[in-house]
């Protein structure tokens, strides 16, 4: 039986055909044509281009491909396989020697270990910044707001000078959104400071939309109005504190520093006792108090 190579040139010859003539027609480079048909695989790219190239040879003589294909996957399959195209450099260089396999495990491992601290003190970092930015990044940004405020205003406010507080104007517009947040930090309660000597109950109220409140302490009535988006109010007391709430979704409280949950619905109407250690909610009488 023929090989693949000399099957496709008996056929060539026979049909009266050139390389060149069949390296127009199948696009294929004279050399490998030539190497085709003496059966010299090792002249080819790859196993791959090999059955590639065959199998175009032969569709352009018009034989039987199957035959053809059939015959090459034999040959081929008495080699040891090969890697496809562009993967023989890939597969010399990554097989690593056997002698260095311990010497790569003790890499890694230690490759991971450094990452492990890493993380670690990338978190630990992060948590002491998270402590100390309420501290100290509020506070210097409150102080450099109101120090800038008060120099320009003080300047802008002489008789005759409209270019200056045109100046102070246009300089202090970029600093709008961190003065609203400056604003929002003060009137946030801390949550963290202990209560005043004498007293047991401290309630920090902060308002997310307009709510109406009213605050009593130890039976007197401290506080009573409408708190707007950001408005904040702290009350005392030395044995108990209520409060009686128009928008029980609209305001925040926390009770000696502990953030309570929510109160209610947004609209809802509720009356809230609070003592040392708890607190209790009650719905309004039908009749006013």
């Amino acid at each position: 039986m023929f090989s693949p190579g000399e099957t496709l040139r008996k056929a060539r010859l026979e049909q009266g055909l050139d390389l060149c003539t069949l390296a127009a027609q199948t696009k294929i480079n004279v050399k490998y044509l030539e190497a085709i048909e003496a059966d010299d695989r090792q002249s080819l790219p790859s196993a791959f281009f090999y059955k590639s190239f065959v199998h175009q040879y032969a569709k352009s003589l018009s034989l039987d491909t199957q035959e053809i294909d059939a015959e090459v996957e034999r040959v081929l399959s008495a080699d040891a396989p090969l890697p496809l195209p562009g993967y023989e450099s890939v597969v010399s260089r990554n097989v690593s020697p056997l002698t260095s396999a311990r010497r790569f495990h003790a890499r890694t491992y230690a490759s991971a270990a450094a990452l492990v601290l890493v993380i670690m003190g990338c978190a630990g970092i992060y948590t002491l910044w998270r402590n100390w930015r309420s501290t100290f990044s509020v506070q210097a940004a409150i102080e450099s707001v109101r120090s800038f405020s008060k120099t320009r205003i003080a300047r802008a406010s002489s008789p005759g000078k409209k270019q200056a507080q045109k100046r102070t104007e246009r300089l202090a517009a970029p600093l709008a959104p961190l003065t609203r947040y400056v604003q929002a930090a003060e009137s946030e309660p801390s949550g963290s400071e202990p209560a005043p000597p004498g007293y047991k109950v401290m309630l920090d109220v902060l308002a997310h939309e307009a709510t109406w409140v009213s605050v009593s302490s130890d039976g007197k009535p401290v506080f009573s109005g409408i708190l707007q988006p950001n408005q904040s109010k702290t009350v005392g007391g030395k044995e108990s504190a209520r409060m009686r709430v128009g928008n029980a979704a609209g305001i925040e409280v926390r009770l000696n520093g502990k953030l309570l949950g929510p109160l209610g619905a947004r609209g809802q109407v509720l009356i809230v006792l609070f003592t040392p250690d708890n607190f209790q909610i009650f719905s309004p009488p039908k009749e006013s108090d």
